[in-house]
């Protein structure tokens, strides 16, 4: 869920709302491994140049702190009690920064470890906004393409994130797992998120 500041307060709210409901819609259970496990993820990016340069992998020997210096945070891990993260989600401060997207493809490649295994995997990417880097995004989206029984959907939102770029990030079919959404007043409307729901996973209602 991208939480950068371009984004707008208006904005940022109708981004949570639309996180909530997509949640939400997911079949959560009550034992450890039942129904569909969710985890979300904000990101936004550095405010300062040296602490990009820590979270863009420039100095190898130091270890940037994901959430003071990248903007970055889990907000949960892997859960399927869907309706405790929805309200998890419903109470996050917005974080203002930047569009460290292809850091935050990486961190959800490596929390990809500790979902099910025989599960089909789908990541979801909410963002209104041009990441840093374009490089590092192409690098990151394309490792989690090739990545076996893995989606990658993206969700971008409004008139400034480039969406050739986005068509080359999304994982194929692009008709599955591209949904563009015009204005962001649009985000949480019926029509919109039955759309995103439907595209997802069986595991919907």
């Amino acid at each position: 869920l991208d939480g950068s500041g371009s984004l707008g307060s208006t904005g940022w709210k109708i981004s949570v709302e639309a996180a909530q409901m997509l949640v939400k819609s997911l079949k959560g259970g009550s034992g450890d491994n039942n129904g569909a496990m969710v985890a979300v993820e904000l990101f936004s990016g550095p405010r300062t140049w040296p602490a990009y340069r820590k979270c863009a992998g420039s100095d190898l020997s130091v270890v940037p702190d994901m959430k003071a210096d990248c903007g970055i945070k889990w907000v949960s891990h892997f859960t399927n009690k869907t309706e405790e993260l929805a309200e998890k989600v419903g109470k996050l401060d917005w974080p203002m920064g930047g569009t460290l997207t292809g850091t935050a493809l990486a961190e959800a490649e490596s929390e990809l470890m500790y979902g099910r295994q025989d599960a089909n995997t789908i990541v979801v990417v909410i963002t209104d906004g041009r990441p840093y880097s374009y490089r590092r995004t192409t690098e990151q989206a394309v490792r989690l393409q090739k990545r076996l029984n893995t989606r990658l959907v993206w969700i971008p939102v409004g008139r400034y994130i480039p969406l050739e770029m986005v068509e080359r990030w999304t994982s194929l079919p692009k008709e599955d797992n591209l949904v563009a959404v015009k204005r962001m007043s649009d985000l949480t409307k019926p029509e919109t998120m039955n759309k995103i729901v439907s595209n997802l996973c069986p595991l919907v209602e």
